[in-house]
């Protein structure tokens, strides 16, 4: 009798391991609630406190959450797997530690043509942001967030990341927001710090597309910046930015802008831009204020090997890349060419009476004006190997 007494304690054994295993994936078409939100909230309520994922994939088309709701708590991970759905959120849904949301897999969505699954802010709503992430390591993937700025006027971010370390993005779009698509903020602590976002859309927003606020080493590839109503990119004490592969364009204002603040322990110094696409901006493509009074805030950039295409929006009286009361910056390798009705007032201008030494080498300037000086810098700029030469 004691072998088969031993067989049944050892089904015994693996049925309690696997209906253990089962807990850690809920499902939210088995639990109650008014809306979809609530069936999330309880879904997740459900998981075993280590954590585990809630798959809401069974829902389709416009579902609401009025009540919004919390992705995973603090020491609890959990992971929101949503399905082609468009949910309208009255308030804002949060992702904690070592959290994620999770759609359907889309390439990154513009315009009226989007990925399966959308997160949209309300009608009438105020939202300060739609998604907001507040733990680190966490992930949204495979989204459209809609900041819906024609009926909810009053709101405010797509996407926010507050003292969230270390967060990513991918395949996510961040549109229609009434202020940034995309907002990473810390204090000066730099808590935000090493976000790291891969294919991501910011497009039709009220301010910038992404805007990087007292927040270090954040990396951005193979992403676009389009047709906000400031700027593309927006580095406000934002140093060792790494943006690559990426296109800005159609922005009303300039592509990037660079500044920082003369108390801040961070500043914007040091980016590396390499292998974007400019083209359309209104203003300037890349803007570098360098000083603030007699402090230089950021400096020591590398902009290299990037194609500025011109603009049929761009006033005139702008350039390509314009830098002020900076310093140390190393322009390599790029190529330029505007259009005829809207040139550029120069390929590179470089200017101000507390610029230090730059070096401007190797660029290509195609300007449709040939009254223009293809590069202006002052007299402790280094230029070397242009067309046309300096």
């Amino acid at each position: 009798m004691r072998p088969f007494s031993l067989k049944i304690a050892g089904v015994a054994i693996l049925f309690a391991a696997a209906s253990a295993l089962a807990q850690s994936v809920q499902y939210a078409n088995r639990f109650p609630g008014t809306d979809l939100g609530e069936k999330i909230s309880q879904c997740m309520a459900a998981l075993p406190a280590k954590g585990g994922v809630c798959d809401a994939r069974d829902f389709s088309g416009d579902q609401t959450a009025a009540a919004g709701f919390t992705v995973g708590t603090n020491g609890k991970p959990v992971e929101l797997m949503l399905g082609p759905v468009t949910l309208t959120v009255g308030k804002t849904i949060h992702v904690q530690a070592k959290s994620s949301i999770v759609g359907m897999p889309a390439a990154m969505g513009i315009g009226t043509d989007q990925s399966p699954t959308v997160i949209k802010a309300a009608d009438r709503s105020a939202l300060s942001a739609v998604v907001q992430i507040d733990g680190p390591l966490s992930v949204l993937q495979d989204l459209t967030v809609d900041g819906n700025r024609k009926n909810a006027p009053a709101g405010g971010i797509a996407i926010l990341v507050s003292k969230a370390n270390r967060v990513e993005m991918f395949r996510v779009t961040a549109q229609n927001a009434p202020r940034y698509g995309i907002e990473i903020y810390s204090s000066d602590q730099n808590e935000s710090c090493c976000a790291k976002l891969s294919k991501i859309m910011a497009i039709a927003n009220g301010a910038a597309g992404l805007h990087i606020a007292n927040t270090a080493d954040v990396m951005v590839s193979v992403s676009e910046f389009e047709n906000n109503g400031t700027f593309g990119i927006e580095l406000n004490n934002a140093p060792t930015t790494r943006i690559e592969h990426s296109d800005v364009g159609g922005n009303l204002g300039d592509g990037i802008r660079i500044y920082g603040s003369a108390a801040s322990p961070l500043q914007s110094n040091r980016q590396i831009i390499v292998g974007n696409q400019f083209g359309n901006n209104g203003q300037h493509d890349i803007n570098v204020i360098g000083s603030v009074g007699q402090k230089h805030v950021s400096g020591g950039h590398l902009i290299s090997s990037n194609e500025f295409i011109g603009s049929d929006k761009r006033s005139a009286g702008y350039d390509a890349i314009h830098i002020t009361n900076s310093e140390d910056n190393n322009i390599t390798a790029n190529n330029f060419s505007d259009t005829r009705a809207h040139p550029f007032r120069s390929c590179v201008t470089i200017a101000g009476d507390r610029e230090t030494k730059d070096l401007v080498t190797g660029n290509f300037c195609r300007a449709t004006n040939a009254a223009i000086s293809a590069f202006i810098g002052t007299a402790n700029t280094v230029f070397s190997a242009n067309q046309p030469a300096k």
